[in-house]
C-alpha cells in the first residue's frame, strides 16, 4: 500500500471513530433527557408537596414573626402559580435525575480517561455534590427561619394604621432558592481551594497569613446572609464559612505533605518520577 494510501485508510478510521463518539453522545444524551422528562412528569405530581416543602421556613418565621398567625400566600396573575409549579417541577426533576445523567456523561467520558484521572474526576464530583448538598441542607434548616423571621417582624401596628405582609408566591420561592444556592454554592469553598492547592496557586502558609482576613470576610458575607440585626444568625453563618476556610487550609497542606515525600522518594530514588500533569507521561489510556 502507497504511503497516500496509507494516509487516506488512517483518515477514514479516524473519521469512523469520531461518528462512533458522536453517535455514542447522541444516544447518552438520548437517555438522559428522557429520564428528566420522566422527572418532570413525576415532579408535577408532587409539585405541592414540594411547595409545601421549600416554604416550610417562611411559614414557621411567619407564625413566629405575627404572633402564631397562618402565614398567607398570594399571587398577582392567575398564570403565576402555575408557573411557580413548574419551577419547582422543573428544579425538582433536576436533581432526581442528575444522578442519572452524570453517571451517563461519566460513561462517555470515562474510556477516554486514564485511572489517576478517573480517580480525580470522581473525587471531585462526589465532594462537589457533598459540599453543595451540605450548604444547601444547612440554609434551609438553620439560616432561613432566622433571616425571615427578621424580615416578617416589620408588620406591625401603628397608631391608626398597620403594615401587613403580601407574600408572593413568586417572589418567595425565588428568596427560598436564591438561599439554597448561596448557601450550597459557599460550601463549596473547600473543593476550591484544594484544586487550587493542587495546582499550586495557593500554599498553605499563604492562606493560614490570611487567615484573619478570612475571618473578617466570613462576618461580612454572613451578615449578607443573613439580613437579620441579630448576632446570633450572622454567627451561624459566619462560623461554618470561617470553619470551611481553615479546613481548606488543612487539605492543602496534606496535599503539599503529600507532594513533598513524593519529592523526597524521587530524591532517594525509591519511586518513579511523579508527574505534574494530570496524564502520565508514559502512561497509556484505558482505549
Amino acid at each position: 500500500m502507497s504511503p497516500e494510501e496509507t494516509q487516506e485508510a488512517t483518515v477514514d478510521e479516524s473519521r469512523m471513530s469520531f461518528l462512533e463518539h458522536l453517535s455514542e453522545l447522541r444516544m447518552r444524551l438520548r437517555n438522559a433527557s428522557i429520564v428528566f422528562l420522566v422527572a418532570v412528569i413525576v415532579s408535577f405530581i408532587f409539585v405541592k408537596k414540594y411547595f409545601v416543602f421549600l416554604t416550610r421556613p417562611a411559614r414557621l418565621a411567619w407564625e413566629a414573626a405575627l404572633a402564631g398567625q397562618p402565614a398567607v400566600f398570594h399571587f398577582a396573575s392567575p398564570t403565576e402559580p402555575f408557573w411557580v409549579y413548574t419551577k419547582i417541577a422543573i428544579i425538582g426533576a433536576l436533581l432526581a435525575a442528575s444522578p442519572f445523567v452524570l453517571w451517563e456523561l461519566w460513561k462517555f467520558v470515562a474510556p477516554g480517561l486514564y485511572k489517576k484521572e478517573r480517580r480525580l474526576v470522581m473525587a471531585i464530583t462526589f465532594s462537589t455534590a457533598g459540599c453543595f448538598l451540605g450548604g444547601s441542607i444547612f440554609g434551609y434548616l438553620i439560616l432561613c427561619t432566622p433571616a425571615l423571621t427578621y424580615m416578617f417582624s416589620f408588620a406591625e401596628k401603628f397608631a391608626g394604621f398597620e403594615i401587613q405582609p403580601t407574600i408572593m408566591m413568586d417572589e418567595l420561592v425565588g428568596f427560598m432558592l436564591a438561599m439554597l444556592l448561596g448557601t450550597g454554592v459557599a460550601f463549596e469553598l473547600p473543593i476550591v481551594i484544594a484544586v487550587l492547592g493542587w495546582i499550586g496557586l495557593v500554599t498553605a502558609r499563604s492562606l493560614w497569613r490570611f487567615d484573619k482576613y478570612a475571618l473578617i470576610l466570613s462576618a461580612v458575607v454572613g451578615g449578607v446572609l443573613t439580613p437579620g440585626p441579630d448576632v446570633l444568625s450572622q454567627l451561624l453563618m459566619a462560623g461554618p464559612l470561617f470553619a470551611l476556610y481553615n479546613i481548606s487550609i488543612l487539605i492543602v497542606w496534606l496535599i503539599e505533605r503529600a507532594r513533598k515525600k513524593k519529592m523526597d522518594d524521587l530524591d532517594r530514588g525509591d519511586s518513579d518520577p511523579p508527574s505534574q500533569a494530570l496524564v502520565p507521561s508514559g502512561d497509556k489510556p484505558l482505549v
